[in-house]
């Protein structure tokens, strides 16, 4: 596998993770509304979630292990992780009944088939033929960092006042 491009996946990745930091420190409460809370641990879950998976490989592809297992090993990380974030899904849609404008349905249906999009292609790695996995797991990783973008945009622009 070449691992060379996925310092960057990583860089993203902290840094998406690291606004979650400076938006609590900004926006310091005494406590954060249902909401926040649970976009923030979305947040932090996705991108620290794409970083460790992008950081993984350098781990896994460096060692004695054959190139099979070390994408057996990557693809059970990647679907572990992948789903998880269905229960993101879940809480956001439990929510939808208390902040319907901070939860819009078109915007649960969006995220939701982006997780099982995410979800899709970390089978795929889990499955696929050894030569094909490193598109899928690529794809994986982007999906993240797009749930993660999304996140962020909408934490610093749609909050509750």
């Amino acid at each position: 596998m070449d691992i060379s491009g996925l310092e960057a996946i990583a860089e993203v990745a902290i840094g998406l993770a690291g606004f979650a930091g400076v938006f609590v420190a900004l926006t310091r409460e005494e406590s954060f509304a249902r909401p926040e809370v649970v976009r923030l641990s979305f947040l932090l879950y996705t991108s620290l979630g794409a970083m460790f998976l992008a950081l993984v490989p350098h781990a896994l592809f460096t060692t004695s292990m054959s190139d099979e297992t070390a994408w057996r090993v990557l693809g059970i990380l990647t679907v572990a992780h992948t789903t998880v974030l269905t229960s993101f899904l879940a809480r956001a849609l439990s929510l939808r009944r208390d902040y319907p404008d901070i939860f819009p349905v078109h915007l649960v249906i969006f995220q939701g088939s982006q997780i099982f999009a995410a979800l899709g292609l970390a089978i795929c790695v889990l499955l696929v033929p050894v030569e094909d996995k490193q598109s899928f797991f690529i794809g994986t990783l982007i999906m993240l960092l797009a749930q993660a973008a999304l996140v962020f945009t909408r934490l610093l622009f749609f909050r509750r006042s």
